[in-house]
């Protein structure tokens, strides 16, 4: 915040020589002029100290600043931290959490409040960081977040490996380094995400979402991704011990390996994820293996394949040699003189089985023609029967008639039409 240019002249809080009752009119000065010298008066006594108390009303907004108010159980004070000053902040401040900070105090002049300028702040010593990390750690153990069955096996051969880490640290450097050098044709893809401070976990965990979201197939699709950063204390390295980080790997389904401080650093983030590295350099030679070791056992497969491919050119040879040996193969016109004969032999069966098969063919064609001969409706007719039809249908009961119907009488050589007349006594003989 840029200070006020306090007003000139003498201060109203400096001392000053007994005059007579002022003139309430004469004397009275500007709010302005008053909060100022206040404020004047505060920077000038409380440059640089350190406060411990709880937090509450913690808010962050757009502008990166963090306001906050300090408190115990006998008062209380506003504060503000800039945002430069925010960003290092290890332990991402929450209601409740017990601190110290280092600050001066200062007035916020539109108020007239009283309030520290904070620039350092950390949790109330390193017994509140462990307590805080032991108490997410069976809460996330409790929901299943640490399961071995859960993890996944990390690629053999990866094409393209995702790192979310700072990107101006020593770490993203060390990485590169050591995955150019064991694996040079394997693609990186980098997401710099800031990893200590104010926000830090909350841009690990959507950089983590965000390789997570690329569909199988895409380009930019990782096969496996790296989450870390180098040293630092423990408040540095807070943002891997952050929940939000915690179930954004949990759910991300790429291996993930974590890789935060040193060897002796154990965040909740090597918990929950697929492997654990204990540097950054160590995660990167976990991911790719080294080429001189895939160049050797090349070289096995192909020394392997050669002798196998030897032993099974030996034995054909073999079993070439024997067949050449054999009486079949030092007598093939033999051989084949037999198989001609036998094929001689196949063709007269077949000859005479297709000549058998003719003449019982013939045989029952001429049965049912002579069947069908006799079943000929024509037949009856050559020997004097004729047949009586009415609108081309056969009549073949009497009483289908009455007098007068018109019905055709068909011959064996012809079709006459005739009248029924009424029943009659047949003529006599």
């Amino acid at each position: 915040m840029p200070r006020r240019r306090t007003p000139q002249g003498p201060s109203l809080f400096s001392p000053s020589p007994p005059s007579p009752a002022p003139n309430a009119a004469a004397d009275a000065v500007p709010v302005g002029v008053l909060v100022g010298q206040l404020k004047a008066t505060v920077e000038a006594t409380c440059t640089d100290v350190w406060v411990e108390g709880e937090l509450s009303n913690v808010s962050r907004p757009a502008s990166g600043h963090l306001y906050f108010t300090l408190k115990d159980t006998d008062a209380q004070i506003r504060c503000a931290m800039w945002r430069h000053f925010a960003e290092r902040v290890g332990v991402p401040p929450r209601d409740g959490m017990q601190v110290r900070v280092r600050a001066s105090a200062s007035v916020y002049e539109r108020r007239g409040d009283l309030q520290l300028i904070v620039r350092r702040l950390q949790p109330a010593g390193e017994g509140a960081l462990r307590r805080a990390f032991e108490a997410l750690k069976r809460r996330l153990e409790a929901e299943g977040l640490f399961d071995e069955g859960h993890k996944q096996p990390l690629p053999v051969y990866p094409e393209t490996i995702g790192l979310a880490t700072s990107g101006t640290g020593a770490a993203l450097h060390d990485m590169l380094t050591v995955l150019g050098r064991r694996f040079p044709h394997v693609r990186v893809l980098v997401c710099p995400v800031r990893v200590q401070g104010v926000g830090a976990a909350e841009e690990i965990a959507e950089a983590i979402e965000a390789f997570g979201a690329v569909p199988p197939g895409d380009p930019l699709r990782v096969d496996v991704l790296i989450v870390g950063r180098g040293g630092g204390s423990a408040e540095d390295l807070w943002a891997f011990n952050e929940e939000v980080v915690a179930r954004a790997i949990h759910a991300c389904p790429i291996p993930v390996v974590s890789a935060v401080g040193h060897e002796t650093d154990t965040s909740i983030s090597d918990l929950v994820a697929d492997r654990r590295a204990a540097t950054p350099s160590m995660a990167a030679e976990l991911v790719v293996p080294d080429r001189r070791e895939v160049a050797a056992y090349v070289q096995g497969l192909q020394a392997t394949l050669h002798a196998a491919l030897s032993e099974a050119v030996t034995t054909r040879r073999q079993r070439v040699r024997q067949i050449t040996a054999s009486y079949a193969f030092n007598r093939p016109l033999d051989q084949l003189r037999q198989t001609g004969q036998h094929l001689d032999e196949l063709i007269r069966r077949l000859d005479r089985a297709v000549d058998t098969n003719v003449a019982h063919r013939r045989q029952q064609v001429e049965h049912l023609r002579q069947q069908l001969a006799l079943l000929d409706p024509r037949r009856p007719l050559a020997q004097g029967y004729v047949r009586v039809e009415r609108e081309g249908r056969p009549i073949v009961h009497a009483e289908a008639l009455r007098p007068d119907d018109v019905v055709m009488l068909r011959f064996g050589d012809g079709v006459r039409a005739a009248r029924i007349v009424p029943d009659a006594e047949p003529p006599s003989s």
